[in-house]
């Protein structure tokens, strides 16, 4: 069962798709590490954020009000660029209901966000919100580093600091993972933030303008850096 697994991945995903590999559009490099980068801002961003919601939740009461974080995961990406667009057009309409004008604050949201880098980077936090959130709520289900580090006076900011340096494995888990979702993110930035263009949107652009050949090639190098990352990971991990 597991051999025929490999198999048919081997082929759908590889093999096959090679007989149509065409010439390389132009500016992979470049969105490779654009992408790269601020797939890994937003991880780290989200580190924090899914720490602190983990610890948070484990209290009575808060558990239903944490898995507010599961919502990206659980709705369509385009579904969440289509809500993150509306919410920085909002203002005006908020502000409308009490008589009031901002089409500014609207204005300059947009401008901000919409097909910006920082739109980019907005929506790869959101997305990389729940797997931190997860990867940190195992764990802390596991290991008893908060009470450990409360006894010790830390809190606050300096709480979650010790409590992410002791779950060494957990940190770096999460980071992957929020980075590898946010590298393969399509749906979101294909609404909400789609320049710079990054890997996703590159091979999207790529079958559209240029034709399959050109989109297998950028997809199977896509494949094989993320395979050779994952790689490097487990070995890493096996230490």
């Amino acid at each position: 069962m597991a051999v025929a697994a490999v198999i048919i991945l081997l082929l759908l995903l590889i093999i096959l798709p090679l007989l149509y590999a065409g010439p390389l559009p132009p500016g992979f490099t470049e969105t490779l590490l654009t992408t790269a980068f601020f797939s890994g801002v937003a991880s780290v961003i989200s580190l924090p954020f899914g720490l602190a919601t983990a610890l948070w939740g484990r209290s009575p009461g808060r558990a239903f009000i944490s898995q507010v974080l599961y919502v990206p995961a659980v709705v369509p990406p385009t579904s969440v660029g289509v809500l993150l667009l509306s919410a920085v057009m909002s203002p005006s309409k908020i502000c409308s209901a009490v008589g009031q004008n901002c089409d500014f604050i609207s204005n300059a949201l947009y401008a901000f966000f919409v097909n910006k880098p920082a739109g980019v980077l907005l929506a790869m936090f959101v997305m990389a919100l729940p797997v931190s959130y997860v990867v940190f709520d195992g764990a802390l289900r596991e290991i008893r580093a908060e009470a450990y580090f409360k006894s010790l006076g830390f809190k606050g900011a300096g709480l979650l600091l010790m409590i992410l340096l002791s779950l060494r494995k957990a940190t770096i888990s999460a980071f992957i993972f929020s980075f590898l979702r946010g590298f393969g993110e399509l749906g979101v930035l294909l609404i909400f933030a789609s320049y710079p263009p990054t890997l996703s949107i590159y091979i999207y652009n790529a079958w559209l303008i240029y034709g399959v050949g050109p989109a297998v090639t950028a997809s199977l190098l896509a494949m094989g850096v993320g395979i050779v990352s994952a790689y490097v990971v487990r070995i890493w991990f096996s230490k």
